[in-house]
């Protein structure tokens, strides 16, 4: 028999998911509420218990993509020795994270959602896992002095967000028609060697 708290996990997954999928479908901005709700078999009550709006559903799939980073990458990456090294290995495992586990739906409707210019953008959020491990890596290759010191963390970390950004946008715009973990390769490689 399922407790009362785990009853209400499974519905806000049910909804989440259905959610993603219609996204994926029709487009974030083509899809309603209620369109959601009678796919999941669910009701308002329901969906107003677990978000506030249809944006809440993808900060809970940005929450998801930062435990993954937490939780998985952070262990991989400290088995690096040298900071460019973590750098690689971080940038090859989130690329194929997002290519092989979100897909190229998922991130086009994530883009248009965060597009939005009336609410604040997930992506600008500075607390994020994203930004504290990678400025974390940055301030630790400058003092260990393998890389420049003449560079801010914020600089550093600026054009790393920018680049990542750059990729997943060209790679919703073509449609996923290349390999974001080979793509990613060559454009982190001359982004660190600029570092160093």
């Amino acid at each position: 028999m399922e407790t009362r708290q785990q009853k209400a996990l499974n519905t806000k997954k049910k909804i989440s998911e259905t959610a993603l999928q219609l996204f994926k479908e029709k487009s974030f901005n083509q899809v309603t509420v209620d369109e959601i709700l009678k796919k999941a078999n669910s009701s308002k009550g329901a969906f107003y218990t677990h978000f506030k709006s249809k944006h809440d559903i993808f900060l809970e799939k940005f929450k998801e993509i930062d435990n993954y980073y937490v939780e998985e990458l952070i262990n991989i990456i400290e088995k690096e020795e040298r900071c460019k090294d973590k750098l690689a290995v971080f940038f090859r495992l989130q690329m194929a994270y997002i290519e092989n586990d979100l897909g190229v739906d998922v991130v086009r409707s994530i883009y248009e959602v965060e597009l939005n210019t009336e609410r604040e953008s997930f992506f600008l959020m500075p607390d994020r896992p994203l930004y504290c491990i990678l400025t974390g890596i940055f301030k630790e290759g400058q003092k260990t002095g393998e890389f420049r010191s003449d560079l801010s963390l914020k600089t550093m970390l600026t054009t790393c967000l920018r680049i990542m950004r750059g990729i997943l946008y060209d790679w919703s715009l073509h449609n996923g028609s290349f390999s974001l973990e080979e793509e990613q390769e060559l454009l982190f490689r001359m982004m660190i060697r600029e570092f160093i």
